[in-house]
């Protein structure tokens, strides 16, 4: 907060008995948000049609590496999603179906074809260390965001064998910085040492 605006808000507050005062003080502050507003809001300097493209391109990899993760057709239930967030970076989001024995049809329900049982566990690892391959391997296309900019994946799975409604869901988060994204590339830092810096929460 300006040295300006906390002095305009000092004088209001002063003024709180006079109604006269306090309406010049509304004028005051709105000339405060005039002048400031542009600096305040502002989108840094970055070129939103090739960020929105870049974006798209990321969606799309995403994608392919879900199908070939999870080679099931009903496994990903819409494209995955992606958009810029003013002050953190980029946030690309998907859901995802896992355990999915029966898939239905206008003929009724058919059993899925998959290269054999997984557990909850071993499909949640699968989904973590191809996220993090992908960012490892196309984060790197977000050329215009600054080196403490985030590129987060979100995931949320859907165990369509949990009968638990609690339980059904799990939402897993994986991101990177841009600034250890371009140390990976220019090979500052080994692959390894930019999974350990990798932050995954999941709940």
């Amino acid at each position: 907060m300006s040295i300006i605006w906390k002095k305009t808000i000092i004088i209001c507050a002063h003024y709180l008995h006079d109604r006269a005062a306090v309406k010049g003080c509304w004028v005051s502050i709105l000339w405060v948000l005039l002048l400031t507003g542009s600096t305040a809001f502002a989108v840094p300097d970055l070129d939103l049609g090739v960020l929105k493209k870049n974006t798209q391109i990321f969606e799309r990899i995403v994608g392919e590496i879900l199908a070939q993760t999870f080679p099931n057709p009903f496994a990903l239930t819409g494209q995955a999603e992606g958009s810029y967030v003013q002050g953190y970076g980029v946030v690309v989001s998907f859901h995802l179906n896992i355990n999915r024995s029966r898939i239905r049809t206008p003929f009724g329900e058919i059993p899925a074809r998959t290269e054999g049982p997984r557990s909850n566990a071993e499909q949640l690892n699968m989904l973590r260390e191809a996220m993090i391959r992908c960012l490892a391997d196309y984060g790197t296309a977000f050329k215009q965001l600054e080196a403490e900019d985030r590129i987060s994946i979100n995931a949320h799975v859907e165990d369509r064998n949990e009968l638990d409604a609690t339980k059904k869901t799990t939402i897993v988060v994986i991101s990177t910085s841009k600034q250890d994204l371009d140390l990976l590339t220019t090979e500052k830092i080994s692959f390894e040492q930019f999974e350990d810096r990798i932050r995954v929460l999941q709940y």
